[in-house]
């Protein structure tokens, strides 16, 4: 289930910018308030779904059913760490139940890569045309895309991370559903580069 997502620039923890797919395990009938605020009961089965943050301080569990129901939790910023476990309690989560995670994330840095690449910038040009029939000119500076190359220096900082969490009902210590998932990406880590032209 590991998904490559797209070359990224910036360094991702738990943010709005993750959506971690897998699947959602429920052991005993649970009942939870969607987005709408309309409480909802998740009966025993397998259900393919989602978390993502949707800020540092809430993250939202989506099934991919035929509602595509959403539920949200509230989770305090930086509970959630980038390895090991968290508990977040019913009264901050802000549903009927309580969350017990962990986190699983493993850091590879391939090796030093020096290449010429395609690239694009900006050039000023000067653009004169006609104003009329008498003969006079104006000019003015106009941005146009130029193509070009640039020497760059890399590396790529490949990130894995799994992510179970646990739902139980408030104070209960037997699991009620376990959502399973992973995520991975790359960050392009830039040593040195050449201007664009």
């Amino acid at each position: 289930m590991k998904t490559l997502l797209a070359l990224l620039f910036t360094s991702l923890i738990f943010t709005g910018c993750e959506k971690i797919e897998g699947q959602l395990n429920v052991t005993t009938d649970l009942k939870l308030r969607n987005s709408k605020k309309v409480v909802k009961t998740l009966t025993v089965g397998t259900y393919t779904a989602d978390i993502k943050a949707n800020t540092k301080k809430k993250i939202t569990l989506r099934l991919n059913n035929d509602a595509n129901e959403k539920f949200e939790f509230n989770v305090p910023d930086k509970s959630i760490p980038q390895n090991g476990p968290f508990r977040v309690l019913s009264d901050v989560v802000g549903q009927p139940v309580d969350l017990n995670g962990n986190v699983t994330t493993v850091v590879t840095n391939s090796e030093r890569r020096q290449v010429f690449e395609s690239c694009q910038y900006q050039e000023a040009v000067q653009v004169c045309a006609p104003t009329g029939p008498n003969g006079g000119v104006v000019c003015s500076i106009q941005y146009q895309t130029r193509f070009g190359s640039r020497w760059i220096s890399y590396y790529d900082r490949r990130t894995d991370k799994d992510l179970t969490l646990s739902i139980s009902a408030v104070g209960s210590s037997v699991e009620s559903a376990q959502f399973q998932g992973d995520i991975a990406w790359i960050d392009r880590i830039v040593l040195s580069e050449t201007q664009c032209r």
